[in-house]
């Protein structure tokens, strides 16, 4: 019997070590968010890129150096949409473009390893600094919001439960949602921004 050739990544000739270092993100990202932080093994993640758990180590420790990792590129995703969505001319456009990027970052690798695991299978300190991003995006979002408020574009209302229910009901697209099994993630914005702003009735 023939055995299997190696992964161009196990391989390691190709590409330079950035671009292994994401492949080796995307995939922690996949097996984190599929299988949860706390019962997920280097070994798993290893065994997603057919290499041997010490050649992780070149790339991170720890699964928490990983997470750290997948986390920061989450956040720098989130952080380009947010910026983009500021400008935009009212609060009402600034939250229907944050949301239409969104979807597509959570449907994504890292979007969905930072969406879909519990900060609490976390160490302490990765608990702390997931909860620091959220803040930031939260309150990112209440802004658009209370400036939507302001000029008229959006119905005044308390920020932060507008804020909740808009993140909670966008979080959860990762659970079900699989790429070309249908919508696109913009197309799956478009369809929560249309009932979520405007209501469900005719």
């Amino acid at each position: 019997m023939t055995a299997a050739a190696p992964s161009p990544f196990a391989r390691g000739k190709r590409g330079n070590f950035n671009n292994r270092r994401d492949e080796v993100l995307r995939a922690a990202a996949r097996v984190f968010a599929e299988q949860g932080f706390r019962q997920a093994t280097l070994e798993d993640v290893a065994h997603e890129l057919n290499i041997t758990r010490p050649a992780l180590y070149h790339y991170a420790r720890s699964k928490d150096e990983l997470a750290a990792q997948c986390g920061d590129r989450a956040l720098e995703e989130i952080r380009e949409a947010i910026v983009d969505a500021r400008g935009h001319r009212t609060g009402r456009e600034q939250v229907m473009a944050f949301f239409r990027r969104y979807t597509e970052i959570i449907c994504e690798d890292f979007g969905r390893c930072f969406v879909l695991v519990n900060r609490r299978e976390y160490s302490p300190d990765q608990q702390d600094r997931t909860r620091l991003r959220q803040r930031e995006i939260d309150q990112a979002l209440r802004a658009m919001i209370v400036a939507g408020g302001a000029d008229g574009s959006l119905r005044a209302g308390d920020a932060a439960d507008i804020s909740r229910a808009l993140f909670g009901a966008f979080n959860g697209v990762p659970v079900w949602y699989r790429p070309g099994a249908g919508r696109t993630p913009g197309q799956i914005a478009e369809d929560f921004l249309a009932f979520l702003l405007r209501g469900f009735a005719p």
